[in-house]
């Protein structure tokens, strides 16, 4: 699939996914439910490659966030 058919039945810019595929920018979350359905795969899918493609998110994502009183 081209970026510019997931563009059409996903509805995010052309220009976001082609930033997107090389790694740079960072997708809200309903883009990336988007992009996920229309591929036909699970959203945390592309959740896990990005953070496989950035392994400074990983980090980011294993601290651990205070809980609120």
């Amino acid at each position: 699939m081209s970026l510019a058919e997931l563009a059409g039945q996903a509805r995010p810019a052309k220009q976001v996914l082609s930033h997107l595929e090389q790694g740079a920018g960072n997708p809200i979350v309903g883009t990336l439910f988007s992009i996920a359905v229309v591929l036909g795969v699970p959203a945390t899918r592309l959740v896990a490659e990005l953070s496989a493609a950035k392994p400074s998110l990983r980090s980011a994502t294993s601290e651990r966030i205070p809980a609120m009183c």
